[in-house]
């Protein structure tokens, strides 16, 4: 399977708006944990944006990233790709609109050095809180422990 790397260069490149969220941006924040796929937010409706992305994954996907449908429709889309899974989420309860999450989410580098814009910590414990799925529970106590420490960026 090709890195995740490249496909996170190229939508740098391509100047594609998202925040990485979920599992790897976990990961990332310092928490030991494993996750198969990609959780991207964006914005819902921009479409330049969804035109770029589209025009990155147009050769892994069958069918193309669509804007929030007026009922919700597309709320979450999920792709199997040769990076993996990916899953573009066009919101994120628990976390504020696409354009204030993206405005305080922070920067953070890969294991190979790639730099990748996250959910900032408080946006992330919002949203693991808000899921409160089983899974979440450690990472719920381990950004909570981090805002305690005083080291939740």
């Amino acid at each position: 399977m090709e890195q995740i790397d490249d496909l996170l260069r190229r939508l740098g490149q391509a100047q594609v708006r998202f925040v990485l969220m979920g599992g790897q941006a976990m990961r990332l924040a310092g928490m030991p944990r494993f996750s198969m796929d990609w959780d991207f937010y964006i914005p819902p409706r921009d479409a330049d944006n969804f035109a770029r992305l589209n025009s990155i994954l147009e050769c892994e996907i069958d069918e193309p990233l669509v804007a929030l449908g007026p009922r919700g429709e597309g709320f979450v889309q999920t792709y199997q790709t040769r990076w993996g899974v990916l899953q573009f989420h066009l919101g994120v309860p628990g976390v504020p609109r696409f354009d204030d999450a993206e405005a305080r989410s922070v920067l953070r580098t890969t294991e190979n050095g790639t730099t990748v814009r996250c959910l900032c910590g408080a946006d992330l414990l919002a949203a693991k809180r808000a899921a409160n799925r089983p899974q979440d529970q450690a990472d719920i106590e381990f950004l909570a422990e981090l805002r305690r420490l005083g080291k939740l960026a």
